[in-house]
């Protein structure tokens, strides 16, 4: 068990974990603001980009619950990666969810950028997972260097919403 040698790794992940819930529910805000003011004819996109939006969020925060009780020490490295285990498919869901989701050419971007976020977080939580049972301090650079794409590539992505094309 690598608990104790790591938690210095855990730790900067699960803040960027946090940081990243924040954002999503503030972008998430600013999302919808705009979604209630585009054309009628292509609400059908900013209302499922918002409904995405809104199982992500719930998803994440769900998750992250679970890696702070892992923090706190209510779990060992078994028990989050057994949990990692099961997330990882809802989230793969979650990214073929938003591959299909119906979109017009404006907001194209928007939605190609916002499958790349949701993929590099689940990237990032195959690598912190890896980490868990591994050790490897790799792994965890790697799942904080994710999620801060994630972060990034979501913030493309409500630009891109708010300003289309």
């Amino acid at each position: 068990m690598y608990r104790s040698k790591s938690m210095g790794s855990i730790s900067t992940i699960l803040v960027v974990l946090m940081f990243f819930v924040f954002t999503i529910t503030s972008q998430a805000s600013s999302a919808q603001i705009n979604a209630t003011t585009a054309p009628q004819i292509i609400s059908s996109f900013p209302d499922s980009f918002k409904e995405l939006i809104n199982k992500s969020r719930n998803l994440t925060q769900s998750y992250q619950n679970e890696t702070g009780k892992f923090a706190n020490g209510q779990y060992d490295n078994k028990t989050m990666i057994a949990i990692t285990n099961n997330y990882l498919p809802i989230f793969q869901n979650l990214i073929n969810e938003s591959k299909i989701l119906q979109t017009t050419e404006q907001y194209h971007n928007a939605s190609i950028l916002y499958t790349k976020s949701l993929e590099a977080e689940l990237q990032s939580y195959v690598h912190f997972r890896n980490y868990l049972s591994t050790g490897n301090p790799t792994e965890s650079e790697a799942s904080t260097k994710s999620l801060v794409d994630a972060f990034n590539y979501e913030n493309e992505s409500f630009n891109a919403f708010r300003s289309p094309k």
